[in-house]
């Protein structure tokens, strides 16, 4: 009989990545087609309001009591050979927020008014600037009285420079001739504040955050030793002090009883 050839054994093909990934994606399409899937919604709790405020968090400022400290930076220039009235504007530098709330932000406008400006001038006089902060205008409504704590300005020298210019003065006299004529007809300094310069204000009255709002307090009158009110009776005290003994009245000498005329 002849021979059959042997019968060849088919070895299965190898599937690639590729195809994987196919089939693989082919699958979801099915599932997803077959199946449609519901869409869920997003659900945001709601906020619970309660009745009573929240409790302010522990080192929340309150308040700003009166005479504190609030500093500006000029956005003109202060000069002593500026001009008496001129109004010069400069903005705040550090927010303030009481209570959460914010009373003035940082860069409010607040105005400066130049009462009176002299130059310097001859045999060495010094020129000044006498200034006056004008109400800080808050955005919750109102406005803040300043007070200003340098309102005179004058050329910055410490006592040693001062002595030392002195001293310099009267050494020239002494050993350069006409020395004195020199510092006789020398100008004095000038006052220049360039815009940037941060200048300081003192707030008049009182900020306070009360009841979920901001209140403008004024301080107590001043009340002098004159003033004091006095009372026109003595008031009797609550309780008698330890160790007081009521003196014993001493009595009146009365009058003996005479025979009259019938």
């Amino acid at each position: 009989m002849p021979q059959q050839p042997p019968k060849s054994k088919k070895k299965p093909a190898k599937i690639g990545r590729a195809a994987l990934a196919a089939l693989a994606a082919a699958a979801v399409a099915v599932s997803m087609s077959a199946s449609p899937q519901t869409a869920r919604a997003i659900v945001v709790p709601k906020t619970v309001s309660s009745a009573s405020p929240l409790p302010e968090p522990s080192g929340t400022k309150t308040d700003l009591p009166p005479n504190s400290s609030l500093f500006f930076i000029l956005d003109g220039a202060i000069s002593s050979r500026g001009q008496s009235g001129t109004l010069v504007r400069a903005h705040l530098r550090d927010p303030i927020v009481l209570g959460g709330i914010t009373a003035a932000p940082a860069g409010a406008p607040v105005q400066i008014q130049i009462v009176h400006a002299t130059g310097a001038q001859l045999a060495n006089v010094d020129g000044f600037v006498d200034i006056y902060f004008e109400p800080l205008t808050l955005a919750t409504g109102g406005t803040l009285p300043l007070v200003t704590p340098t309102s005179h300005i004058d050329p910055h020298l410490t006592a040693g420079q001062a002595s030392t210019r002195g001293v310099t003065d009267t050494v020239g006299d002494i050993f350069i001739p006409y020395h004195y004529l020199y510092h006789m007809l020398r100008k004095g300094l000038e006052v220049d504040l360039k815009p940037g310069t941060v200048i300081r204000a003192r707030t008049g009255s009182e900020l306070r955050f009360t009841a979920g709002s901001l209140a403008i307090v004024s301080p107590p009158a001043i009340a002098g030793a004159a003033d004091a009110p006095r009372a026109a009776i003595k008031i009797a005290p609550v309780a008698t002090p330890p160790g007081f003994v009521e003196p014993t009245p001493k009595p009146s000498p009365s009058v003996l009883p005479t025979a009259q005329p019938t």
